[in-house]
């Protein structure tokens, strides 16, 4: 029979292991994580676009021909075409016409910067973005692949600042919302394109 006494010891195990769960997390979550991907100067930038640029054009020229082609990409030639598109949309963004008002809903948080890594097969997205006042990261880790004209995404792996993520709760919901029309758009393959995958620590892009 547990007494009064030794039910107060239990509790007070149980608060501090609670206690002591929180701190954890906590610091998790003020911890910003090791970036996957190294920073580049500008003229780096510039030329690894190029390359990724003239790759991708060579590939659809062989698809053109009916050649059976692939190109392998590196993470930083990935990264590059990702900031060389971002500062051109930024460039070019003109502020949009004034719209009437409408019922007040939450929109998501503006990704502020990404980078990609790639290891083994592979690939891992981190994004930080602007909440309240706080930058916080997501990353993730997955396998890339290609169906039907879109690419696809299996999560493996997911973090908010260092604090993992589990899959089984987080894949439900950004499998639903990759199948939103919108950002099943997003996804939609260049035609010359016919499968996508990460291998040996690359992107692999095939072409017809």
């Amino acid at each position: 029979m547990t007494t009064p006494s030794s039910g107060f010891q239990v509790f007070k195990v149980i608060r501090w292991c609670v206690l002591a769960v929180l701190i954890v997390v906590l610091a998790l979550l003020l911890k910003k994580p090791a970036p996957v991907a190294e920073p580049m100067a500008a003229a780096e930038v510039r030329e690894k676009a190029e390359q990724f640029q003239a790759r991708l054009g060579d590939l659809e020229i062989s698809q053109g021909q009916g050649e059976h082609a692939e190109a392998r990409f590196s993470a930083e030639e990935v990264n590059a075409a990702f900031q060389q598109s971002a500062a051109e949309q930024t460039a070019s963004a003109t502020p949009a016409p004034a719209k009437p008002a409408a019922p007040p809903q939450e929109a998501p948080p503006d990704i502020q910067t990404v980078k990609i890594a790639f290891a083994d097969d592979h690939v891992t997205g981190q994004f930080a973005t602007n909440v309240y006042g706080k930058d916080v990261y997501l990353t993730i880790s997955g396998k890339l692949g290609a169906k039907d004209g879109y690419a696809t995404f299996e999560f493996t792996e997911a973090k908010i600042d260092s604090l993992p993520v589990p899959v089984s709760l987080l894949n439900p919901r950004l499998q639903e919302k990759l199948q939103d029309p919108e950002n099943r758009e997003k996804l939609k393959l260049p035609a010359f394109v016919s499968d996508l995958r990460v291998e040996n620590g690359q992107l692999v892009v095939v072409a017809k």
